[in-house]
């Protein structure tokens, strides 16, 4: 409050309002960053210290021992116990100590920086000053780097206002796109707009928003609050950002109602290294189509594109959800936050932990996906992820799999998900009586009545149990008696085991594909 009082001295209170929540925001940001830093910390040397205290062992003796417990847990008809290990040479065991000591030496001055309220902040990008120490390594000249310095550090804005016109005084654009900017004192001088005592500056390029054209239209004649920010870029361009709350919210239909209504599908997304497996999911929990897999791609790319082909991947989920009528969107809850953290002391260098935890923006993801479809009106819902590939394959990808179309393990962790999400096992349960249709069961279960014979029991020599042989039916009306082609098929007799009634994948009509 004091930097505002005083920066409003010398231009405008608008000015000094968002200079200060401009500087407040990125310090809260750089708190919250050395909490988040300190909490790895502490897990990278709690996870250090726990494997220093174990025995070194290498592969080979790992190996031997592991053969050992479970010889033994097999005479004594058990499951072998699980073995945790130390390091696998004293050269490693070394190197961690080094490491424990480097990571102790962080921990203290983090701490004694969130002690004293210090903040570490480079306006412009800390990566972007450490280059102008090495400039023939990055390959660009001075120049290049003092127009990318000065156009990432030169930067203003003004935010919104309700009922004033336009939504914004200070930086007010008409509806044509002219940009007016209302100047500080210090700079009255430079207005070309001085009409009832202002001072403006008219900008003689109009603004144009290829992105949500029509929100932004719809703010600026109800003349509700629109924040703008003015970005400068190295190669010379201007750049207007604007920022609002929809004029009318999307209608948001409860968790409750969606689940009670028989007629709703719920979409759900199984997130891997480089694409999204979705499945579209019935009321009951079957499975009515399956669409193609959404590409995303974030390995090894800047910011920017990364964050591209993040809000294209959900653009196309929300898009697919809407084709198939999806009101709910179920994906698995992947933080990997404690796994980053103290995995790079468990996983070393392993493939699997660079490329899945590290490579996959999990966190970025959901609350992206969250805020994007509330303004389509679709709900999200997180489930736990625990064992869905492993029950999806063993359990759903035979099953729902046919001749002509088998469907990938991907797509049968998405089933498992979107089971979770709608409250039903995610396992299938084994029959009671293998070859007997669901009814039957389920009036065996219920018991026969006094005097009927169960026509489950097996027979023997085509008789029943206790009873006479039973002759054969009668041919049936339509039948020829010498229908060429056609395979012999065994006539189902009374005393027989009723047939389970078998239906095909390939034959079921599958709505929505």
């Amino acid at each position: 409050a004091n930097r505002k009082r005083g920066l409003t001295a010398e231009c405008s209170s608008r000015w000094a309002g968002w200079i200060t929540k401009n500087s407040n925001d990125m310090w809260q940001t750089a708190r919250r960053n050395q909490r988040r830093h300190l909490a790895d910390l502490d897990n990278a040397i709690a996870t250090i210290e726990e494997k220093l205290a174990l025995p070194i062992h290498s592969s080979a003796e790992r190996k031997k021992l592991r053969a050992t417990l479970a010889e033994a847990a097999k005479t004594e008809n058990r499951k072998p116990r699980t073995l945790y290990f130390g390091y696998r040479s004293a050269h490693e065991h070394a190197m961690k100590r080094m490491r424990l000591d480097h990571l102790k030496s962080e921990r203290d001055k983090l701490k004694k920086d969130l002690d004293d309220s210090v903040v570490h902040i480079t306006r412009g990008g800390k990566y972007l000053m450490k280059n102008r120490l090495h400039l023939e390594e990055t390959g660009i000249d001075e120049n290049t780097w003092r127009a990318e310095w000065y156009a990432k550090r030169r930067s203003f804005g003004a935010n919104g206002e309700t009922s004033k016109l336009f939504g914004n005084e200070t930086i007010r654009v008409h509806l044509d796109g002219t940009v007016e900017i209302d100047l500080p004192e210090k700079f009255s001088h430079l207005a070309n707009v001085t009409k009832f005592g202002t001072t403006r500056y008219r900008m003689e390029a109009k603004a144009v928003f290829p992105y949500r054209t029509d929100d932004w239209l719809a703010q600026v004649r109800a003349n509700r609050a629109i924040a703008y920010e003015v970005v400068l870029a190295a190669f010379g361009r201007i750049y207007l950002d604007a920022s609002f709350t929809p004029t009318v919210s999307s209608t948001m239909v409860a968790l409750r109602d969606i689940l009670a209504d028989p007629a709703q599908r719920i979409l759900s997304l199984d997130l891997n290294h480089g694409f999204l497996a979705p499945a579209v999911l019935d009321h009951s929990g079957n499975l009515l189509g399956r669409p193609a897999h959404i590409s995303l791609v974030t390995e090894d790319l800047p910011a920017t594109t990364r964050d591209g082909h993040l809000r294209q991947a959900i653009t196309e989920v929300l898009d697919m959800a809407d084709l198939y009528g999806c009101h709910l969107i179920a994906v698995e809850n992947l933080g990997f936050h404690e796994m980053r953290a103290s995995g790079r002391e468990e996983q070393r260098s392993s493939p699997w932990f660079q490329k899945v935890v590290c490579g996959m923006p999990t966190a970025q993801f959901c609350n992206r996906l969250v805020a994007m479809a509330s303004r389509r009106g679709i709900l999200v819902v997180g489930v736990p992820a625990a064992y869905s590939s492993i029950w999806g394959a063993q359990y759903w990808q035979g099953t729902l799999s046919s001749k002509s179309h088998k469907i990938s393990k991907h797509t049968a962790a998405a089933v498992v998900l979107g089971r979770r999400a709608l409250g039903y096992r995610a396992r299938c349960k084994a029959q009671a009586s293998p070859g007997v249709t669901v009814p039957d069961q389920r009036i065996e279960e219920a018991g026969q009545p006094a005097g009927t014979e169960s026509y489950h029991e097996p027979s023997t020599n085509g008789k029943r149990p206790g009873g006479k042989g039973t002759p054969k039916l009668p041919r049936r009306e339509g039948i020829g008696h010498r229908a060429r082609g056609r395979p012999k098929t065994a006539n189902a007799r009374s005393g027989d085991p009723r047939l389970a009634k078998t239906v095909r994948v390939s034959r079921v009509s599958l709505k929505g594909t």
